[in-house]
C-alpha cells in the first residue's frame, strides 16, 4: 500500500528582497544571528565560519548565491543550520543567514496559488518558485548549493 503525501510541512524563510520555502527536515536548526569569524578566502558568498555544536562550518548567503546584495546584519536575523542533502559529503551541515524568524508553512495544492516555471527566475540555484497571496518563495536547488559551498569549503580547509 502506498500513501500519497499531499501536504508538507515547510519553513517560509525571508531573506533580503526575496523568500525561501523549505521543507522541515532540510532545517537542523534555527539559531539566533551571532557574527561568524571571517574566512580569509573563499568566494563572496561564504560569509565566514560558525562554531556549532563543537563543529566548524560554513555561513553563506544565498542572496549573495543568486547575485543580489549582501545580507544586512538585522534585530531578527536568524541563522538556519541545514543538512546537508548529499549522502556523500564529508560536509553534514551547512548555515545561511536569514534577515526574519522563518515561521512554519504547510504546504499543498490549496495554500500555493501558482507554481512557476524556471523562466520566471534568474538563478540557477533556484528549481522553482510558488506565489502566495502577493509573496513569492524560492524553492532553492539545496543539492547544488551544497555542492558549491562543499568545494569551496575543502579548498579554504585545505
Amino acid at each position: 500500500m502506498s500513501a500519497v503525501i499531499d501536504k508538507v510541512r515547510s519553513l517560509w524563510i525571508p531573506l533580503r528582497g526575496m523568500n525561501l520555502l523549505l521543507p522541515n527536515v532540510a532545517v537542523a536548526e534555527v539559531i539566533p544571528y551571532r557574527e561568524p569569524e571571517i574566512a580569509e578566502a573563499g568566494p563572496d558568498w561564504l560569509l565566514g565560519v560558525l562554531n556549532w555544536r563543537d563543529q566548524r562550518i560554513p555561513l553563506v548567503s544565498y542572496e549573495i548565491f543568486c547575485k543580489q546584495d549582501a545580507p544586512e546584519s538585522a534585530d531578527r536575523a536568524r541563522i538556519l543550520v541545514l543538512n546537508t542533502t548529499r549522502a556523500d559529503t564529508r560536509l553534514p551541515f551547512i548555515a545561511m543567514v536569514t534577515s526574519g524568524i522563518p515561521r512554519l508553512f504547510l504546504a499543498d495544492e490549496e495554500g500555493l496559488d501558482d507554481v512557476l516555471g524556471s523562466e520566471d527566475f534568474a538563478s540557477d540555484h533556484t528549481l522553482s518558485a510558488v506565489r502566495i497571496g502577493s509573496e513569492q518563495a524560492d524553492l532553492p536547488d539545496l543539492a547544488r548549493v551544497h555542492h558549491e559551498v562543499e568545494q569551496a569549503w575543502w579548498e579554504l580547509e585545505a
